[in-house]
């Protein structure tokens, strides 16, 4: 076998090997109670958990070997930086849940917040100002 063909059968492994690692992962977190009780959220919503996130880690595992072939900038581990990063401002902008704040309970998502004070203040401009000026 040539230099190549080993190097092929080596990046198949280990892309084998990360959806191994990655499906198992997903099955630690749901049934481990990650996402909250096995008996509350039923078999059909923790299949679909563990398939939303073995989704997620084949784009990751995707991406990563975009970063290998040259093309985007910096290494694998900027990859995981961006995807946590990300992460956060999804979160932080679409997040559905609440928190006591000082004025009451809120949503943690920006936009959700956002709708949710337009939507239960009769004062818009107040509500305005007050998701896109809360700490």
């Amino acid at each position: 076998q040539s230099l190549k063909e080993d190097r092929a059968l080596f990046e198949g492994a280990q892309k084998l090997f990360g959806m191994l690692i990655t499906i198992g992962e997903a099955v630690a977190y749901v049934m481990s109670g990650m996402y909250g009780d096995l008996r509350e959220l039923g078999a059909g919503n923790a299949i679909l958990i563990i398939a939303q996130l073995f989704f997620a880690g084949i784009i990751v595992i995707l991406l990563d070997e975009l970063l290998q072939k040259g093309y985007g900038m910096g290494s694998g581990i900027s990859l995981f930086i961006a995807t946590n990063i990300c992460e956060s401002i999804i979160w932080k902008a679409f997040s559905p849940t609440t928190m006591n704040t000082g004025q009451g309970t809120e949503f943690e998502g920006a936009i959700v917040a956002t709708f949710h004070m337009l939507v239960s203040k009769s004062d818009k401009v107040f509500a305005l100002k007050q998701a896109f000026y809360r700490q």
